[in-house]
């Protein structure tokens, strides 16, 4: 499995802190089965292994810790330690239990009990061994981020789904795996090809310097410590990560994700160029300009004269075409989402989301086709049909209810179970609808 399989199965997992209810132990009877069982303690050993392969080399702190592994039909859980309210049962050497319904589903850290955990679909792993031990030392270390001070206010990045920004992207790729296969001055060249794609891409669009640097930090340095951490040797690593960056998977978005091929191409030559440079990392750091800090010179490339050598024209056709297929969507999205008639929320809770699949409408925000979130007006699943959400997830929009059966909603690829209170009722726009909530 490559790594752009692994980027299919990402969900991205946030809460606005909006005052949920601590959670509880769901009353059901379902607990996992001893093959689920015997599946979380073959993932367990597996994580204790990439863990003390790496023995704390990368970020001076082992990344094996709590664990949460989860069955997503039935919701059972087995976890690898006692959570502190004891409220998961021992069995066979693990920890079992139900994980409560107001507990996103998700791939990412996940605070419950007052405690951090990693937070693992078991079904979700990638049956590889190499790819998922790089998911799992990449996960790991996002249990950890906070304590090392990389948890960066990382935000989507639209302009990377533009026909120009990917251009500029996939050209910096390409460099980049250039420069990971060179040796010597050649190495050096790449490495300036790569850095001029960069600068002409933040050119274009202002202030996304800031915000690719940013996602470089969140997500670039966990898959940078995936592959770090689970390859063989530093050899190895390299040719796995050029490899994807020579061939992306270009049916994804490219606003979330776009680091899990960036950051381990800059973290990799990083290590060779500049030794130490993981000391001095902070939420605030870029690594192109830490990488650009090791050429000692003021020579610059021409990016447009450069562009031709990495296959621009290509790539120039290619995009075209899918930019004409991404309008039409966006004006299919644009008509059923911001024109109407739609379904209002805010106050969207803990919230999770594919990012692969985003479609993003400019200022209007994104569309996640599928998202699920846990908020004070109830849990909203989104399978299909997509929900429109701003880009600071202040909002959101959905098509119309085709159905409202008391607390229950439904609509085109969508379900709304509201919280006792709550309903939907009509807007001030003709045909829109809003949440309320009841006053006493």
């Amino acid at each position: 499995m490559s790594l752009c399989d692994c980027i299919r199965r990402t969900v991205f997992v946030a809460s606005l802190g909006l005052g949920l209810s601590t959670p509880v132990l769901a009353s059901s009877p379902t607990s996992p089965t001893p093959a689920e069982i015997a599946q979380a303690k073959s993932v367990f050993a597996d994580a204790q292994h990439v863990s003390a392969r790496d023995a704390g080399r990368l970020w001076g702190m082992p990344l094996y810790g709590r664990m949460l592994l989860v069955i997503p039909a039935t919701r059972a859980v087995i976890a690898n330690q006692p959570d502190p309210q004891h409220l998961l049962q021992p069995e066979d050497g693990v920890y079992v239990g139900r994980l409560p319904e107001d507990v996103v589903l998700s791939d990412a850290p996940t605070e419950w009990e007052g405690v951090r955990w990693t937070q693992l679909r078991l079904p979700m792993l990638p049956r590889d061994a190499g790819a998922r031990s790089i998911t799992l030392a990449h996960e790991m270390f996002h249990r950890i981020q906070p304590e090392l001070h990389l948890a960066a206010n990382a935000t989507a990045n639209p302009q990377l789904d533009t026909e120009q920004g990917r251009l500029w992207l996939q050209l910096e790729w390409r460099a980049l795996a250039a420069a990971l296969i060179e040796s010597g001055p050649a190495q050096t060249q790449a490495i300036r090809d790569a850095l001029a794609f960069r600068s002409r891409r933040h050119a274009l669009f202002p202030g996304s310097a800031a915000t690719e640097a940013a996602m470089d930090i969140v997500e670039g340095t966990a898959q940078y410590t995936g592959i770090a951490a689970a390859e063989p040797d530093a050899a190895a690593a390299r040719w796995y990560t050029a490899a994807d960056l020579v061939h992306p998977d270009t049916g994804v978005s490219f606003l979330r994700i776009s680091a899990f091929m960036s950051g381990p191409a800059y973290g990799l030559l990083l290590d060779e160029r500049l030794p130490g440079w993981r000391k001095a990392l902070d939420e605030h750091a870029d690594l192109g300009a830490m990488l650009a800090s090791t050429l000692h010179d003021e020579a610059q490339e021409s990016a447009d004269s450069r562009a031709a050598g990495y296959g621009a024209s290509g790539l120039r056709v290619e995009l075209a075409d899918r930019a004409a297929r991404e309008q039409a969507m966006q004006a299919q999205y644009r008509a059923s989402l911001v024109d109407g008639p739609t379904l209002s929320l805010t106050a969207l809770g803990r919230f999770s989301f594919n990012p692969s699949t985003a479609v993003a409408l400019g200022a209007d925000g994104i569309v996640y086709l599928t998202f699920h979130a846990i908020a004070r007006w109830g849990t909203l699943d989104v399978k299909a049909g997509g929900v429109l959400v701003s880009p600071d997830f202040s909002h959101a929009a959905l098509p119309v209810p085709t159905a409202i059966k008391g607390p229950h909603l439904e609509g085109n690829g969508w379900t709304l179970d509201l919280a006792p209170g709550w309903s939907a009722v009509p807007a001030a726009k003709s045909g829109n609808y809003v949440l309320t909530q009841q006053t006493r």
